[in-house]
């Protein structure tokens, strides 16, 4: 594919272009597929979720996650397009993943989302520390002056 690009972009472009499009697709299975999958295996193994496809409320918001606003996602950033790849997709996915994903998962099994959801991603749900606080304080006197 990079020897399409460069046929119009220089290397130094398309470089860049790969490394973010890489990255976009790694955030967004390390943040939101990788562990919805597993939240949703956990689920079919605790029997809270029966073998027959999109008989349970859940499956349906897994399959939005998935296809609906993840493909835009990730359609998006393959092809340039930030408001399909933020607003349309990611802002989408996490909105669904954190606020209706999650909540259904618990409500299927209370505390089964906590050993899937945690790490760097996930960190901002346990809000600032006061010291955190105050070091973003101090960036923004120091930037602005006010």
């Amino acid at each position: 594919m990079q020897n399409v690009c460069v046929a119009c972009h220089s290397p130094a472009f398309t470089k860049a272009f790969y490394t973010q499009y890489d990255n976009v697709i790694d955030l967004y299975n390390e943040k939101f597929a990788v562990p919805a999958r597993d939240i949703m295996l956990a689920l079919k193994k605790e029997g809270k979720i029966i073998s027959a496809p999109f008989d349970d409320k859940i499956e349906w918001t897994f399959f939005e996650l998935w296809h609906h606003e993840g493909r835009r996602a990730r359609m998006g950033a393959s092809m340039q397009g930030p408001d399909y790849t933020q607003w349309h997709g990611f802002y989408e996915v996490a909105k669904h993943f954190y606020f209706k994903f999650i909540p259904e998962a618990e409500e299927l099994s209370p505390c089964i989302t906590a050993r899937f959801v945690k790490g760097k991603h996930h960190e901002w749900r346990k809000g600032m520390t006061k010291a955190q606080i105050q070091q973003m304080l101090d960036f923004y006197q120091t930037r602005y002056g006010k």
